[in-house]
């Protein structure tokens, strides 16, 4: 049987490295499924500053949306060769080391069309994903 977390907004504040700038992306629904799907993620409803990494495919195939989430011990990503969680040091819904990696150890970044410069991913200094779930 297949459980989720229903009714939620998420909200992602990622720290620019560079300028030290708090950004923001928020999803007016997010649903997580249960740990039988690996706890895959649905977001719409995009509005923020930060711009949309759960969903800008810079590289085709690259969104998080929509995927199961991935450990350095359990790699759920789609990118046969590597093991996108134990490059990043860090757990996260990749697809093939995606847009957004905003809590890793070796690498953070959020990468997105409004704050990328070229086409590098933006490099953050901290990261926060808040809740809100219910009425």
């Amino acid at each position: 049987m297949t459980t989720y977390i229903l009714g939620c907004r998420l909200r992602v504040e990622v720290q620019i490295e560079s300028s030290g700038q708090w950004m923001w992306a928020e999803y007016d629904n997010m649903t997580i499924e249960s740990e039988d799907n690996n706890y895959k993620l649905h977001v719409t409803g995009y509005h923020g500053n930060a711009g949309d990494a759960f969903n800008d495919d810079h590289a085709v195939g690259s969104p998080s949306n929509g995927m199961m989430f991935s450990t350095p011990d359990v790699d759920n990503d789609l990118y046969l060769e590597k093991n996108c969680a134990s490059l990043r040091g860090a757990g996260w819904w990749f697809r093939r080391c995606s847009t957004s990696s905003p809590n890793g150890i070796t690498e953070r970044y959020w990468y997105s069309t409004s704050t990328r410069t070229g086409n590098s991913p933006t490099p953050v200094s901290a990261s926060r994903m808040m809740l809100q779930c219910g009425a």
